[in-house]
């Protein structure tokens, strides 16, 4: 009978573990990235990256679903690879990393990497680029990501607060 409660706490765990993964990205969800954001904003230092793919409604008007969806996969499991499961599908295009006890030229090495990377992904002969926004909390990451791209995409910012 032992063994029986076993098996039922294996399959419960291996459940919890795919119900917290995207089905697409094969990365954290959402929901798992709040929580763990709530954890990495008490250490310092720390970093978010935010990831965005430029042109994406296009990807998807011009190529069709099935090659946007394979767009994000390629970039999931790229995130997966490069930040050693700290990535997160933040939603539709989007994906952040969290960098708790990292200093900013690794934050910065990472994304350059990452957006790089992603620049050589060849998918059915399109190549794709991200814009990445860096920050110490989500909101500047996010408006780093902003600025970004309103400096012409496929390019790094870091946000800069007031001194």
């Amino acid at each position: 009978m032992e063994i029986i409660h076993w098996i039922v706490d294996i399959i419960l765990l291996a459940l919890l573990i795919i119900f917290s993964l995207d089905g697409l990205t094969f990365l954290w969800v959402r929901r798992v990235y709040q929580l763990a954001y709530h954890f990495v904003i008490m250490t310092k230092p720390r970093w978010v990256i935010m990831i965005d793919v430029d042109g994406f409604k296009s990807i998807n008007d011009n190529y069709g679903h099935r090659v946007g969806d394979k767009v994000l996969r390629k970039i999931g499991l790229l995130i997966i690879k490069e930040s050693r499961l700290r990535g997160f599908r933040y939603g539709g295009e989007e994906f952040v990393v969290l960098l708790p006890l990292t200093g900013l030229e690794k934050a910065i090495t990472l994304a350059e990497r990452i957006r790089r990377k992603v620049g050589m992904i060849n998918i059915d002969g399109l190549r794709v680029t991200v814009s990445v926004g860096i920050g110490e909390y989500e909101g500047e990451a996010d408006k780093a990501l902003y600025q970004a791209k309103l400096n012409g995409k496929n390019q790094v910012e870091i946000f800069v607060g007031p001194e």
